[in-house]
């Protein structure tokens, strides 16, 4: 299915070290929404993820996932979970939620963050367990986790309930600022996933996992279709094949260019997941998350249910 990759804004209230949203105060314009929706039907777009910066702090999020959902669309939300009270508003309209969380340990997870929130994640991970169909938490690799996987998923699947999904910290993707992120390191953390795969309950699929290992290695890996199956809306209204390929415009016209694309820059997890065809082995990622949300949320869910409200007569 054609999945879209939203970004809604360029800004956030946490300081990463791997970002510099912070520096950006600029929204998706509200005189697009309607039309970029549009488009992406008659371009056949199944599933969108809204991303940002942090896209909680658009204050027309919520109109966003409204018509989106109206639409037909599979919604999905990327979040750092700092903001409980809108993800609330969205929980009627959202499929899945992934929130960050860099570290078992809260005063690692806080420095990276740049503030002191990591209990509030934690919080707002435990309440939105069963409030979507999918949810998991999501590290970025890097220099400080990288030999803690083991760490970080036990505390994801026992503590928290949920599932650990990682992503892949391209240099092309990410704004590193106080660290790098060398092979070794990424092969080391990908490599666990792989091989302890059926020990943990991880968000990503095994072959993501060792496509990232062949990747560090320069072997051969699936071909990218960024710009073919996945596509990326920046926060001004335009659509390219991915976060390398900003210089490609895709909607110069209402029915989309077609990017012819041999490209293997990088391997940023958005695009190069869903690049791996394998809809058996997808089909079970998502209904071994499914199971493990819903039976673990028995136990430990937060009794705010929302629901959705009453169609108008």
């Amino acid at each position: 299915m054609k999945t879209m990759i939203w970004n809604i804004d360029f800004f956030c209230n946490l300081r990463c070290k791997s970002c510099n949203a912070w520096q950006g105060q600029i929204f998706f314009p509200e005189d697009l929404i309607d039309k970029h929706i549009e488009e992406m039907k008659k371009n056949k777009i199944k599933i969108v993820s809204l991303t940002g910066g942090e896209p909680t702090l658009n204050k027309s999020v919520v109109n966003i996932i409204q018509k989106l959902k109206e639409n037909k669309f599979i919604t999905h939300i990327a979040t750092n979970g700092t903001n409980p009270y809108v993800l609330r508003k969205l929980y009627p309209y959202l499929d899945g939620i992934t929130i960050s969380l860099d570290s078992n340990i809260p005063e690692e997870h806080n420095e990276y963050r740049g503030l002191k929130i990591f209990d509030t994640v934690v919080k707002t991970i435990k309440e939105a367990k069963g409030q979507v169909k999918i949810l998991t938490a999501n590290a970025l690799v890097t220099n400080f986790n990288y030999f803690k996987v083991k760490d970080m998923v036990e505390y994801a699947n026992n503590e928290l309930g949920v599932p650990l999904s990682m992503c892949f910290p391209d240099q092309e993707s990410y704004y590193f600022q106080d660290f790098h992120v060398s092979n070794d390191m990424i092969r080391q953390a990908f490599s666990y996933a792989y091989e302890n795969y059926d020990r943990h309950v991880f968000g990503n699929t095994r072959s993501y996992y060792r496509e990232a290992v062949d990747y560090v290695d320069k072997k051969p890996v699936s071909a990218c279709k960024a710009g073919q199956t996945t596509f990326y809306t920046d926060y001004k209204g335009k659509v390219h094949p991915c976060f390398t390929h900003m210089e490609t415009v895709l909607n110069k016209k209402p029915q989309w260019e077609i990017f012819d694309n041999d490209c293997n820059d990088c391997f940023t997890q958005c695009f190069r997941e869903p690049s791996i065809e394998n809809p058996f082995e997808d089909a079970r990622l998502v209904s071994k998350i499914w199971w493990f949300n819903h039976v673990k949320a028995r136990k430990t869910v937060s009794p705010f249910r929302p629901t959705l409200p009453p169609s108008p007569s």
